[in-house]
């Protein structure tokens, strides 16, 4: 089979949103190398600069490597710092969702307190009758009778029963309130600020390709984010050629109804393009 080959005839940008390539791996179920894309890239003569945006985590070791590793290999690599936001779900789009689980898990303690409340009832009435005794009543021999002793109200067998069913009530108990101790713990991390990782690149990329537009008569995207389609648009009014590559459900449906936009799946350029697994040497060979 012929390697997939892109058809260009005249100055091409590349840029690439890594993060967002970084995100079809998962579905992909496998990884784009950038070694192998650069390398595959270089090949078309029409290419002159292949940028890739990505943020760099300062302070973290792969995210420091990556971006060295891809300045080194010949990306035209553009970045900034990481930033991470607090986002409070009780405050976001999730404030409806994270209300509707407050009442199920306040629902749930509210049960669990009732259940606990029941099996001390029945924990106390076992216990009243383990402790109930009933008199022992023998003939007096003239027609009468006599109470000669004490012995308890239940079968002798009922009490290893009743001891049983004691220590279950006991154990139950414990758990449930276990069960609320930790209700109450995730609430309360429910309501304290989730850091998010934000670092987007769409507004750099739009810029870039918008004041390099004079330069280039192709670009190439990696990114199915619908974000770019405005982009997209534009460019495709001032005559330009694009191609939109991205990965398996991964595009977004602002492209579905884009007149004069190729689409290229990332599936086309595996084998071009993937990152090779080297095989695991065992003392018996390749496994």
């Amino acid at each position: 089979m012929e390697p997939f080959k892109f058809r260009l005839n005249s100055k091409t940008l590349v840029a690439i949103d890594w993060a967002n390539v970084h995100g079809w791996f998962k579905d992909l179920g496998w990884e784009v190398d950038p070694k192998r894309l650069f390398d595959h890239l270089s090949t078309y003569p029409e290419i002159f600069d292949i940028r890739l945006y990505q943020g760099i985590e300062i302070g973290d070791k792969r995210s420091e490597n990556f971006g060295a590793e891809v300045s080194s290999i010949g990306f035209n690599f553009i970045t900034k710092e990481v930033k991470f936001v607090p986002v409070s779900l009780e405050k976001s789009d999730f404030k409806k969702i994270v209300k509707n689980l407050f009442d199920v898990l306040d629902t749930i303690q509210i049960t669990n307190t009732e259940i606990s409340n029941k099996l001390f009832e029945i924990r106390d009435k076992i216990k009243k009758r383990l402790e109930e005794t009933e008199p022992d009543i023998e003939s007096d021999g003239n027609g009468g009778s006599v109470v000669i002793g004490k012995h308890p109200a239940y079968h002798a067998k009922d009490e290893t029963i009743y001891n049983d069913i004691y220590d279950l009530i006991e154990e139950l108990d414990s758990e449930l309130k276990k069960l609320n101790l930790n209700i109450s713990n995730l609430q309360t991390s429910l309501l304290l600020p989730i850091m998010r990782r934000k670092c987007d690149f769409d507004v750099e990329i739009a810029r870039d390709v918008f004041n390099m537009s004079n330069d280039f008569e192709h670009l190439i995207l990696f990114s199915g984010d619908g974000d770019y389609a405005a982009l997209v648009d534009d460019l495709i009014k001032k005559g330009k050629n694009i191609i939109l590559v991205f990965g398996k459900g991964h595009k977004g449906k602002e492209y579905n109804t884009q007149k004069g936009l190729f689409m290229c799946s990332v599936e086309k350029l595996k084998n071009e393009i993937c990152k090779r697994i080297s095989p695991q040497i065992s003392p018996g060979g390749v496994i």
